[in-house]
This record gives structure tokens, C-alpha cells and sequence, in this order.
């Protein structure tokens, strides 16, 4: 591990602000998701346009697969300076007098948004303790459900007071701009890895081939992409579901609403559990179940109740499995940036091609097709649980009468 070179306070500060930072560019993402229909139909678009959030998502596969190596470069605090000024362009974006360039400022957005995700990881691995890291952790996944929160929660009474759509993304956009700006005072860096030598520099840097190597990489891919589709389809685009049997826009808000508690809960179960495999596989059964129920049910209680409760089961689990990557053999700031880096590459290369599938059937055959396909393929979740690496196993013990060194009698 790379010597300390910010103390705690200094770290409180950072993660803080690291925080709010990707809370609201998660709001923008939303709120740019609501004002579609408006924005559309000004631009003379009359379906629903994927574009808006593929455009993100496309950027989020660049930026994440480049993030570990900006990092490297550039170093974490200009790394996150660049991230935070890329996300800036949603204030561009309200100015914007054209499709296209609307969503240019899209794919800025996101691929700012990517590269900040990867950054964040790393600072907690580096600032914080082993026993304190699963908290910031739990923290940092947190981050988009509670920026989806606060637009889902605030951006009826915004739109009601500033009116046209431009008015609403530029008023979220400034928040972002107010944290670039303090990220330039507060931020501090730190080490990428150990001092070392020339010819020895590819043993102290974890590199992107490294990472490709790592079997853990695609059983955490394969786990996490159908949780990760239908989260998405839930927050961006089921709220302009026309005829589900409850207001689509409430039962988008019920779900991350009570994320929160959720991932309250799974920062101490991370902390607590001797086996987190259990708490995984437990969130993956019930997660099944709840979203098969919630989009088949004609009863408007139930389907208002399995969203409450889909949003607590899916978060009670995030903040443990986002504290594998950290918990891998040899773990530094550096290999978790690369682990995270080609982990999210994948899965919205995945998310990409998904969501445009569900939008092409919500569009052309039926919302209930489109839904039940989002099921089936969040599954992967459930089967994925079953692959993952179990660290909390106990060790084998030895049999009765032989060495725990090499296996042989006294």
C-alpha cells in the first residue's frame, strides 16, 4: 500500500464530497430521463428516445474503461477534477438548440460520471482502514440511488417553479458546477503505488492485462449485469410506463426511496455477517420473486408493496458485494481502480445493449413484454450468487494427527 498522505479529516471531507458529487450527476441522469417527453417533442422526436440514456451509457463504456489509466496519469485528484468538469456539461446541455448536441452533452455527462465512479473506491482502500472501508463503501453505492432520490422527490415542485425543461437540467447542473469548484480547494491526492524502481515498475502497478486475468472479474460481470438492467429500467425508464396498475413514476420513486434504509442496513450487515454469501444469495431469491410479483399483479397494494420492498432487498446486498473487489488478494487502491474499471466496462457494454432492447419492445410490442424480459434477464443476479467467491469460508481444518504445515504426522 502506498504510504498515507491525507489524514482523517481530510479524508472525511473528500469522501463527503465525493459523495454529493456523484449524487447529483445521478440526479441530472434522472431528471434528463423525466424531461424526455419534452425535450423530444421540441427537438420533433415522437417515440421514446434510448438515445438519452444509451448516450450516457456509451460514454460511461469509455470512461470507465479509461478511467484506471486517466488515474494513473493525470493522478487522483486532477482525475477527479476532469470528472467533475465533464459532468458539468449538463449546464451546456440546457442551452443546447439541437438533438445532436443535446446529446453530446449526454455522453459528457456520463463519461464524467464513469470515471468519477472508478475514483472513489480507490480513495476510500487508501484513506480508510480495512474495518471502516465496507461503511464508505456502502457510502459511495449509496450515491446513485439517493441522486435518483433527490430528483424523483424534488423535480415535480422544480418543474412546477422554473417550467421549461432547460430551466429544470441547468438548475441540477449548478450543483454540480458548486462541487468542481470546492473538489479544487478541498481534494487532495495521494500515491498511485510504492516507490520502486524503473525495471521493476510492472510488479508495483496492477495493469489492465492484470485484470483480464482475474477470474473473479467475470463471475462478478456475469452477477451483477441483470441487477444492474433492471435497476436502470426501473428508475430511467419505467416511469413513463402509461398504464401499469399503479402510477409508474410512484413505484420508481418507492424503489429508491427505500433504498436508503436498505443500504443503511447493509453497511452494518457488511460489518456484522460472518458469511456474506448468504445475505447475497437470500437478496437474490427475494429480489426474483418481488419483481416477477410487482410487474404480474393487477392489484395495485401489492404492486405498490413489492417495490418497497424490491428497493430494501436489492441495497441490504450492494454494499458487501461492493466491498469484494477490495477484499481480493493483494488489494491496492490501484488493482481495485482496474478491477472496477473493466467490471463496469462490461456491464454497461451489457446495460447498452439490454435497455435498447427493452425500449425497442416497450415501443413496438408492449410494456408487459418489455418488463417480463427485463425479468428474466435479472436473473443472473440469482444464478451469479452461486459463482462468487465465498472469502468468509472457514478454513479447512487439518485432519487429526498431522502437521498444519505440511500435512504430515508429528
Amino acid at each position: 500500500m502506498p504510504p498515507k498522505v491525507i489524514g482523517p479529516k481530510r479524508a472525511l471531507s473528500i469522501e463527503l464530497l465525493l459523495f454529493f458529487a456523484y449524487c447529483f450527476f445521478s440526479a441530472s441522469w434522472m431528471v434528463g430521463s423525466i424531461v424526455t417527453t419534452d425535450m423530444a417533442q421540441e427537438f420533433g422526436v415522437y417515440t421514446i428516445p434510448s438515445s438519452v440514456n444509451n448516450a450516457i451509457s456509451a460514454a460511461k463504456i469509455l470512461g470507465n474503461f479509461v478511467a484506471a489509466w486517466i488515474l494513473l496519469k493525470l493522478g487522483p485528484k486532477r482525475t477527479v477534477s476532469l470528472s467533475c468538469l465533464l459532468i458539468c456539461a449538463v449546464v451546456v446541455g440546457a442551452f443546447s438548440t439541437s438533438f445532436p448536441a443535446f446529446i453530446l452533452t449526454r455522453f459528457l455527462l456520463g463519461f464524467g460520471g464513469a470515471i468519477l465512479m472508478i475514483c472513489m473506491t480507490p480513495y476510500v482502500v487508501y484513506c480508510f482502514e480495512p474495518k471502516q472501508q465496507p461503511i464508505f463503501i456502502g457510502l459511495n453505492n449509496a450515491g446513485p440511488n439517493t441522486g435518483n432520490l433527490i430528483a424523483l422527490l424534488s423535480v415535480t415542485a422544480v418543474r412546477g417553479w422554473l417550467g421549461s425543461w432547460r430551466s429544470v437540467i441547468l438548475f441540477y447542473g449548478i450543483f454540480s458546477v458548486v462541487f468542481l469548484v470546492l473538489w479544487l480547494f478541498v481534494g487532495r491526492g495521494y500515491p498511485i503505488a510504492e516507490k520502486a524502481k524503473e525495471e521493476t515498475l510492472s510488479s508495483t502497478v496492477y495493469r489492465y492485462r492484470d485484470g483480464l486475468r482475474e477470474p473473479f472479474l467475470y463471475k462478478f460481470l456475469f452477477t451483477m449485469t441483470g441487477r444492474l438492467v433492471m435497476y436502470t429500467v426501473m428508475l430511467y425508464l419505467f416511469p413513463l410506463h402509461p398504464d401499469f396498475t399503479v402510477d409508474a413514476q410512484f413505484i420508481s420513486l418507492m424503489i429508491a426511496l427505500t433504498g436508503i434504509p436498505g443500504t443503511i442496513l447493509g453497511i452494518v450487515l457488511a460489518k456484522k455477517l460472518k458469511r456474506q454469501i448468504t445475505l447475497f444469495r437470500f437478496s437474490g431469491v427475494a429480489q426474483s420473486i418481488l419483481f416477477f410479483a410487482m410487474i404480474l399483479t393487477n392489484s395495485a397494494v401489492l404492486a405498490t408493496v413489492c417495490a418497497i420492498l424490491l428497493g430494501f432487498v436489492i441495497f441490504i446486498s450492494t454494499p458487501s458485494l461492493f466491498t469484494l473487489p477490495a477484499r481480493l488478494p493483494g488489494a491496492t487502491p490501484q488493482k481495485v481502480a482496474v478491477i472496477l474499471t473493466l467490471y463496469w466496462t462490461g456491464a454497461y457494454i451489457l446495460q447498452m445493449i439490454i435497455y435498447a432492447i427493452v425500449v425497442h419492445l416497450a415501443n413496438t410490442v408492449s410494456w408487459t413484454v418489455a418488463m417480463m424480459f427485463t425479468a428474466l434477464y435479472s436473473l443472473t443476479f440469482l444464478v451469479g450468487t452461486f459463482l462468487l467467491p465465498d472469502f468468509d469460508r472457514p478454513a479447512k481444518q487439518p485432519p487429526a494427527g498431522t502437521s498444519p504445515q505440511d500435512g504430515t504426522a508429528p
